[in-house]
């Protein structure tokens, strides 16, 4: 009996769904990475809701010295960051989440931050 190989297919970027990327500045706290990682996700969940969440697609992509770049579905930014407004405590520490920038590239984000 032979093994057949099954050749992935590789959906070309012209198909793929565009991103978007947004930096975000956490002030009033000293906030670990794993404790805004969570309380982001759950404060935006209880918003937006699982069809909402599933809906932009928002993934954690750096965290450094209180700033983070979050990545979302294009056109859905601007409910992102209106779901951010709504992101008052993280592990019981009063916050308050600042948008900075939109981009289409994480590279512009961090020359922008200064995060190296």
């Amino acid at each position: 009996m032979k093994i057949a190989k099954v050749k992935k297919t590789i959906t070309p970027l012209s198909k793929r769904e565009r991103k978007r990327y947004i930096l975000l500045e956490v002030l009033n706290a000293d906030v670990t990475e794993k404790d805004f990682y969570f309380g982001f996700w759950i404060d935006l969940l209880s918003f937006f809701g699982s069809k909402g969440l599933a809906e932009i697609n928002p993934k954690v992509v750096l965290f450094k010295s209180n700033k983070a770049i979050i990545k979302c579905r294009r056109g859905k930014e601007l409910e992102l960051i209106a779901g951010t407004a709504f992101i008052d405590k993280i592990k019981n520490k009063k916050v308050i989440i600042n948008p900075l920038l939109t981009s289409g590239t994480i590279k512009t984000l961090k020359e922008y931050a200064k995060m190296e």
